[in-house]
């Protein structure tokens, strides 16, 4: 019995050893998985959606070096706002929907700026899923330079793709978030697609691994259904066609080109490729930027840098079962359609919160930043959006 318990012991320590040594090599993942599991709790997720890059792996993306400036001519916001025959006190609502940032844009000058909860103008806020639409601009550059043709398969693109869900899928498809393949989006189901996708990005993983195992669960073009690695497989054909990582795209296209006045980060897998689908932190002012070049229909100062074709079609329905209602969303490519949608009238979202605001009939441009624990609630989306219009009702 004495030799046994010896042995035991022995076993014990080794064991012990071996599992410090397996968390000293591996301290950066253990750090970057805790904060992942941790990374909405209540008294963390405002900071954390400043402050994305001591969570995941990042790269930089450089300011401009000729900032484009705002002039300002302030407006108040209204006080309140009509959702489902109830009024809504606006500042109620900024509250209630934690939100971090509010940036209003009229005829090219700030109505109203303010921050909220203790964050900053320079914060770099992630975009969460706003980061598509960023993804389909680039897309569309290449689309009108003629090295995509989205009427083609990805299996044409990517021969990688072969036997996965995406092979025979029209690039069209994946754009409108109808590919047909598998995939649970479900955030508060912690084994969920999305979040097994977390995970994987905090322990290191490849992303192009994860989209190339997909597998197909119905016909493609025929059903709206969210799957963010649509998007990842959009930035998988323009590395392809270009040869050049997304974030080299962003900087080159985007940054250099429509005066960005900060720097940015964009989250990366452990291969160095961008999380093409919600990975870009910028400034508040900065996604006013990137809506000023919606708003303008891809046209910065005397420079058409997407064409006008491109984003008329992303902010369009293209299939029945895409169009708004009222009581539906729409959508484009990468890009929503509000219930009801006026021509012109579009939104970029993110998780959370997060809006660029587009209505191009008004010149209206709206930026709302947030850590709103409650945007599954059904109708986050809908009030932010009848929150944006009394805006647009109270500047015209």
């Amino acid at each position: 019995m004495k030799n046994i318990w010896q042995f035991s012991k022995k076993m014990l320590v080794i064991l012990a050893i071996l599992l410090t040594m397996v968390v000293t090599f591996n301290w950066d993942k253990v750090i970057r998985l805790h904060s992942v599991i941790t990374l909405f709790d209540e008294d963390v997720i405002v900071n954390n959606f400043s402050h994305m890059d001591q969570v995941f792996l990042t790269q930089r993306i450089l300011k401009s070096a000729n900032p484009y400036q705002f002039d300002y001519q302030e407006k108040p916001l209204p006080t309140a706002f009509e959702y489902k025959t109830k009024s809504i006190a606006v500042d109620e609502f900024i509250k209630r929907r934690s939100t971090t940032a509010l940036v209003v844009l009229k005829n090219d000058k700030i109505t109203f700026e303010q921050y909220y909860l203790d964050t900053k103008a320079n914060d770099k806020r992630i975009s969460w899923s706003m980061a598509k639409s960023f993804v389909a601009v680039l897309f569309g550059m290449q689309v009108d330079a003629g090295k995509i043709d989205i009427e083609k398969t990805v299996g044409f693109y990517l021969p990688e793709m072969q036997g996965s869900g995406y092979e025979k899928v029209k690039i069209k498809h994946v754009l409108q978030m109808s590919s047909g393949v598998k995939w649970n989006e479900d955030y508060l189901d912690f084994n969920s697609d999305i979040n097994k996708m977390g995970r994987l990005l905090a322990m290191g993983g490849s992303l192009d691994n994860m989209t190339i195992e997909l597998e197909s669960e119905s016909v493609a073009g025929e059903e709206f259904h969210y799957v963010s690695l649509d998007t990842h497989v959009i930035a998988m054909i323009l590395r392809r066609v270009t040869n050049q990582p997304l974030v080299e795209l962003v900087q080159q296209h985007l940054w250099n080109k429509i005066g960005m006045e900060g720097d940015a980060d964009w989250i990366l897998d452990s291969n160095s490729n961008a999380f093409a689908l919600g990975g870009l932190n910028a400034s508040t002012l900065d996604y006013a930027r990137f809506g000023r070049l919606l708003l303008n229909k891809g046209r910065w100062q005397n420079e058409q840098l997407v064409s006008q074709k491109w984003i008329e079609e992303s902010t369009t329905a293209g299939a029945d079962y895409l169009k708004p209602s009222e009581s539906k969303l729409g959508y484009g490519y990468q890009i929503w359609l509000p219930p009801l949608a006026q021509p012109g009238e579009f939104f970029c979202v993110g998780v959370y919160g997060q809006y660029i605001y587009i209505n191009q009939q008004q010149g209206v441009v709206i930026i709302k930043n947030g850590a709103d624990k409650h945007f599954m609630d059904g109708y986050s989306k809908q009030e932010t959006i009848e929150f944006f219009r009394a805006i647009v009702a109270s500047l015209s």
